[in-house]
């Protein structure tokens, strides 16, 4: 409906009506839930709720043609009145939405009842606090892809902060405006609290990502009749760590541990075998050409590859089931190749995917700038990976910083790769002390595909802008065989990652911060 809400001329007119819209649209998935769990309002409760809901249709169609009787619904049974009211509401939406495209041929003035958040939505959410103290929530998702005029009609509810009507709006970073009716802007967090998914296995909160995946795992499991005999995590033992790989691993941490004790002394030397052992494992792959047999398996490995994003492992496991079940006998786990298979398959696709402008939110980038974000990727992807199977002090990284501020043709760059998620972004107090610096982290989505570790990192890459636009002109070819001297004459690589990002150091902005 977004090029139809355009033809009306006067705002007003336009928000009005959308706002009508919007509310016949909740006002209908309230209903429906009412309907199938109509406990949730008592027999006492029943008459009140209903003469509210009379009055509010009675009121709005004062001032239309047609009228609403009260007797039409008074002799129903509550099932039946609330089955009524659902009909009812999806008239006036398919009303609201055919005057709506009539406008293209010129239709002439709006005739039915409009619905506005006082008079229907704010009411009916006041009578489940007053009556039955408790407020109603409504998730709005993929709020980015509202029309604009939706949106300002949102935003109007949220900035007046009616305790009745809790609002929360999922949306990537293209979030279309702030603006509410008034022409004046929501704004964190006086007005709503912002939470960035995405960027929660960064934060100190990481393991709790990481439990309620595997919460969520476990039940879908247990409704699917997945049980484990001993007390054992159902999500570990469903997607199982490869054996061979990991005693292979556990072989070669003794190992730098008994070499690592003549190097380095107390805490620094499980602190540098902690660092370098997925190096050192990938390095001894390297060296026979087999990097690509490093095997991504076992639940956390996957929970941190999904990068905040539950339908990214949901979608990963969903494959993997599907591949397992092709031998005709039952499921009870999912084999370390299966899983390795899968997410590398994803990981592919999501990287393919950055040149595909027909998938993208934001339709009116050009294929050439779709193009330079994929080289930025795979070019810093390369750079980390480089690091990985170097010999420096610091080798897991997955994030870079500018030395200085980069141009607007490259923020406008990196802006895109935020939007559809590739990079994440936030802030890193500099080290001179004073101010901060955007740091840009790499979705671990990509990790298989450049054969990263994904179990932590602990230092960031400083980049200068001309090392950038080498990588986003030509991609993995502008990091292939550059000499240690020369690398570090175009990055410097800061370790103690962990140390930096402290509570007081470190945070993740919000879109309009972003100016997204």
């Amino acid at each position: 409906m977004t090029e139809e809400l355009e033809l009306f001329q006067a705002d007003a007119q336009k928000n009005v009506i959308s706002e009508s819209h919007f509310s016949l649209l909740l006002a209908k998935e309230l209903f429906m839930v009412l309907s199938s769990e109509h406990s949730i309002i008592s027999v006492s409760l029943q008459h009140s709720f209903r003469e509210l809901v009379i009055d509010c249709l009675m009121n709005a169609y004062q001032f239309c043609n047609e009228g609403v009787s009260e007797s039409e619904y008074t002799d129903l049974m509550f099932l039946d009145f609330l089955s009524e009211i659902v009909n009812r509401i999806e008239r006036e939406r398919v009303r609201v939405v055919t005057y709506i495209c009539l406008k293209l041929y010129g239709g002439g003035p709006f005739d039915g009842p409009l619905f506005l958040f006082d008079t229907l939505i704010g009411r009916l959410t006041d009578f489940f606090v007053e009556k039955l103290n408790f407020p109603v929530y409504f998730l709005i998702d993929d709020g980015d892809d509202l029309p604009e005029s939706h949106t300002i009609v949102l935003n109007s509810w949220i900035a007046r902060r009616r305790s009745s009507a809790v609002f929360k709006v999922s949306t990537m970073f293209g979030y279309r405006t702030y603006e509410t009716r008034s022409r004046s802007a929501i704004q964190h967090p006086h007005d709503f609290f912002q939470y960035d998914i995405g960027t929660r296995y960064l934060a100190n909160a990481s393991e709790d990502y990481v439990n309620l995946l595997s919460e969520i795992c476990q039940k879908r499991l247990k409704s699917a009749g997945f049980e484990t005999e001993m007390k054992t995590d159902a999500s570990s033992v469903f997607f199982p760590e490869d054996e061979k790989q990991k005693h292979a691993v556990e072989s070669l941490r003794n190992q730098m541990m008994e070499e690592y004790g003549k190097r380095f002394s107390g805490r620094a030397i499980r602190d540098n075998v902690y660092r370098h052992l997925t190096s050192e494992y990938l390095k001894q792959l390297s060296k026979g050409r087999s990097t690509g047999s490093y095997v991504y398996a076992g639940f956390n490995t996957l929970a941190i590859l999904s990068s905040g994003h539950v339908r990214d492992f949901i979608l990963c496991a969903q494959r993997m089931f599907d591949m397992a079940s092709r031998g005709g006998s039952s499921v009870r786990f999912i084999s370390p190749q299966i899983q390795n298979e899968v997410v590398r398959g994803h990981a592919d696709d999501v990287l393919e995917d950055i040149r595909n402008p027909k998938q993208k939110r934001m339709q009116r980038v050009s294929k050439a700038d779709w193009d330079k974000v994929y080289n930025l990727i795979v070019g810093v992807s390369y750079l980390f990976k480089e690091k990985m199977l170097s010999d420096d002090s610091e080798r897991r990284v997955f994030s870079f910083c500018f030395q200085r501020e980069p141009s607007d043709s490259t923020k406008g760059l990196l802006k895109l790769a935020i939007a559809e998620g590739y990079l994440m972004r936030g802030y890193i107090s500099k080290k001179e002390g004073t101010g901060r610096r955007i740091l840009y982290v790499l979705t671990r989505r990509l990790a298989p595909a450049f054969h990263l570790d994904v179990s932590a990192y602990s230092g960031y890459l400083s980049l200068s802008e001309e090392r950038i636009i080498e990588i986003i002109n030509h991609g993995a070819k502008a990091s292939a065989g550059v000499e240690e001297s020369c690398q570090m004459e175009l990055f410097e690589l800061v370790d103690d990652f962990g140390e930096k990002l402290a509570d007081d150091s470190w945070f993740f902005i919000s879109p309009e911060e972003a100016g997204l």
